[in-house]
């Protein structure tokens, strides 16, 4: 569990030393996720750390308050935040998500844990948290204009791209074909990262950070340089996401 809890702490450092150099009128700023604003991103990210933290002390009643809300549920971590200074809301951060990366570097690495999508394994689970933080501080970045300096720690957002397709197929109401896939991606470092077996027809290939976009729903794929080869990769990079839930309606093409 090392590895990918210390690139957790690295993604979340970096982002807590990104929304310190705002003023505090910034956090109020509307950032790509509709109506959401800087502060509801940082406060949903905190809530569901809080939501994980819960889980991995084998409290699961978060499940049984997400059924009666619906898509309400990621409106609880905003509303809390609504009601708090973005030095509140930093503070509640960093508290939580220190317990949250204690607790995943004692856990089991085979051990099951419940989630709002199908169980993951705690390697997955933390993986999943790094994700979370790194997609919605990508809005952060957006409602300021400025582009992230993306790391070889996209490399956990691929795989769960990778590993999620069965639910991608799923949440979308469509059956997993027998077709199989092979992603290639260059990571920053330039490093090949790669997936899928070395005979596919099927093939997605180009940038990590473009592919990465896609998967967590912040930029259309016809807005990248991706090369998509196959009808099935074609069909998947258009249903492609990494987090529990409704896929949502994602972006539009820039020139729609």
């Amino acid at each position: 569990m090392k590895e990918i809890v210390t690139d957790l702490m690295a993604e979340q450092k970096a982002l807590d030393d990104f929304l310190c150099s705002f003023k505090d009128e910034q956090w109020d700023l509307p950032t790509p996720a509709e109506g959401w604003t800087v502060r509801d991103s940082v406060s949903h990210i905190a809530h569901i750390d809080e939501v994980a933290v819960s889980f991995l002390e084998g409290d699961y009643a978060a499940l049984d308050e997400a059924a009666k809300m619906g898509v309400n549920f990621n409106e609880l971590g905003p509303r809390r935040g609504r009601a708090m200074t973005p030095s509140q809301i930093l503070e509640w951060w960093r508290g939580i998500r220190e317990r949250l990366c204690d607790h995943l570097m004692a856990v089991d690495p085979k051990a099951r844990i419940p989630w709002f999508g199908p169980a993951m394994g705690a390697r997955s689970f933390a993986t999943a948290r790094l994700m979370e933080t790194w997609a919605h501080g990508l809005d952060c970045y957006d409602a300021v204009g400025i582009e992230p300096v993306d790391t070889d720690r996209l490399r956990h957002v691929a795989m769960i791209a990778y590993m999620a397709r069965p639910y991608a197929y799923s949440v979308n109401g469509l059956k997993m074909p027998e077709t199989l896939i092979r992603i290639e991606l260059v990571l920053p470092s330039s490093e090949i990262w790669s997936q899928g077996p070395e005979d596919a027809k099927d093939i997605i290939r180009g940038s990590a950070g473009e592919f990465c976009r896609v998967a967590v729903r912040r930029r259309h794929w016809k807005d990248t340089s991706l090369e998509i080869i196959g009808e099935e990769a074609r069909r998947f990079i258009e249903i492609v996401q990494t987090y529990a839930g409704p896929p949502g309606s994602g972006r539009r093409p820039r020139n729609c």
